[in-house]
């Protein structure tokens, strides 16, 4: 194996090319980076023109970008659970709530088949899994930092637990070394830049799953200061806003603050990839890029919104386009040039795909529902992902907050149809013609919705989900979250926001 070695940086890379060449041919470094809350629009490389995201892009001139990319959700819990263990969140989990997945003691997660080859594990951020007994370190990873019950953070600046506060999605633990007044995700950057730079004789599988882009909307103020100015040059003018579903949805990216945040990650993820190429590992790591789900752009009250997710339709909490759909890159080792895959693929390939990739051995046992997109990466026709069905499922709603509606989805082909069980709606769209999903095709193409309807209730009928119950499916109904602004989308409370 040849190794090409910066003499600036000779006394930093050679022990690092030392100890794992023997090991980066069969078994490569992964980094894995997941945003909270993230369009598929939300980067300069989808053609955004407020967000900067430059290294973002750099990365992808150098990935293979899946244009089409899904989660299995479009909420942060089941969508994670689904990401973390391969196993399609509308599958039943005893004890679960609704939709709510947590990863317990019979769960198989996304680190266990690289511990099992070897691996050091790393997981460093929002986890938002655990049962309360089971944690990260139960599933395979050797060292986790602030990755626990949270679902997003009290404040970004540090300390990040806000004094008084009770309710465990919004404590971190493990984080408490941040100097006062750091920014969540410079702490979280500084963190895993320290761990890709710890000389080890072994490959590395590390996650970073930033807090970022998820509310509250906070950011540093000079950033902030800088993107004002900004919009102001684009002329925007107030968002209109229009009338989707149970409520409102934005119709421009116009947020100055949730822009900064963008910038933040965009940085932590330069910084990254810097400390890979200095120490030599740059070349013999797999890097995968992907959000929870689609930006949060809906409401059904007058919550704050960040972004709008158009041309898709909707966005957090929905089965359209807007919800699920989100940017995923993958960079494999050695890799100059820019791939695009326009394949539809789910983020439960992911677990899989990465052990395939890294001759990492999954449990013959674990109930895998992804399958791996290596002969897509490396260049091959593969047949069975072409001809795939793919399948979603809310049982539970938050129309007075996201103005979102339980309904379950299948894509096959062309064609995505919605069945809006407990309202007696169904919608079909041909998303070649109509990716925005503008037209309801279900009147005009009876035929095809027929198929589809079978095709679905088979589904739904083949994985036992649970379908909503009118008493229970209106999760958190009639109430902000915490950290939103309840005074809409003009005031940012700026006060919160400046760096200490």
């Amino acid at each position: 194996m040849k190794l090409t070695l910066k003499l600036v940086a000779a006394s930093t890379v050679i022990p690092f090319a030392c100890v794992q060449a023997q090991n980066t041919m069969q078994h490569p470094n992964v980094l894995m980076l997941v945003v909270d809350d993230w369009g598929a629009h939300d980067l300069s490389l989808t053609g955004s023109k407020l967000y900067e995201t430059k290294n973002i892009d750099h990365l992808a001139q150098e990935s293979t970008n899946f244009s089409q990319a899904y989660v299995a959700y479009p909420r942060s819990v089941p969508s994670r659970y689904s990401l973390i263990t391969g196993r399609h969140c509308a599958r039943p989990q005893t004890g679960a709530k609704t939709d709510d997945r947590k990863v317990d003691a019979d769960s198989y997660c996304i680190a266990m088949p690289f511990k099992e080859a070897g691996y050091n594990t790393c997981i460093i951020g929002k986890w938002h899994l655990s049962d309360g007994k089971t944690m990260p370190e139960d599933k395979g990873f050797d060292l986790n930092i602030g990755a626990g019950k949270a679902g997003s953070t009290g404040t970004y600046f540090a300390p990040f637990n806000k004094p008084g506060t009770s309710n465990p999605d919004k404590l971190i633990y493990g984080m408490e070394d941040a100097q006062p007044g750091e920014y969540l995700t410079d702490y979280m950057t500084r963190k895993m830049v320290d761990y890709l730079k710890t000389p080890r004789s072994q490959p590395f599988f590390a996650i970073c799953s930033f807090y970022a882009v998820h509310t509250p909307l906070e950011a540093k103020q000079e950033m902030i200061n800088r993107y004002e100015t900004k919009i102001e040059k684009l002329e925007l003018g107030e968002d209109p806003m229009k009338k989707e579903e149970a409520g409102d949805c934005k119709t421009q990216q116009d947020h100055p603050v949730y822009a900064a945040m963008i910038e933040s990650v965009d940085e932590g993820i330069g910084k990254m990839i810097e400390a890979l190429k200095t120490t030599g590992q740059y070349d013999h790591t797999i890097i995968v890029l992907i959000s929870d789900h689609g930006g949060l752009s809906n409401r059904g009250n007058k919550r704050e919104l960040a972004t709008t997710n158009a041309p898709l339709k909707a966005g957090k909490g929905h089965l359209y386009e807007g919800g699920l759909r989100v940017p995923m890159l993958v960079h494999l080792p050695g890799q100059k040039e820019n791939k695009t895959c326009d394949l539809p693929v789910m983020s439960f390939d992911l677990l899989p795909t990465l052990a395939d990739l890294c001759n990492a051995p999954v449990d013959g046992k674990a109930e895998l529902d992804g399958m791996s997109l290596k002969p897509a990466l490396t260049g091959k026709n593969p047949p069975a992902l072409a001809a795939r069905d793919l399948f979603w499922h809310k049982a539970s709603q938050r129309p007075t907050s996201t103005g979102d509606y339980v309904s379950t989805a299948i894509r096959s082909g062309r064609y995505k149809l919605l069945d809006f069980y407990q309202q007696n709606r169904i919608e079909l769209y041909d998303l070649q013609s109509d990716p925005g999903e503008n037209h309801n095709l279900a009147i005009e193409q009876p035929e095809i919705t027929r198929q589809l309807m079978q095709k679905l209730n088979d589904w739904r009928k083949e994985m036992n989900v649970k379908m909503a119950d009118p008493k229970t499916m209106n999760h958190n109904d009639n109430k902000l979250n915490p950290g939103d602004n309840a005074n809409g989308d003009k005031k940012y409370g700026k006060k919160k926001q400046t760096l200490k």
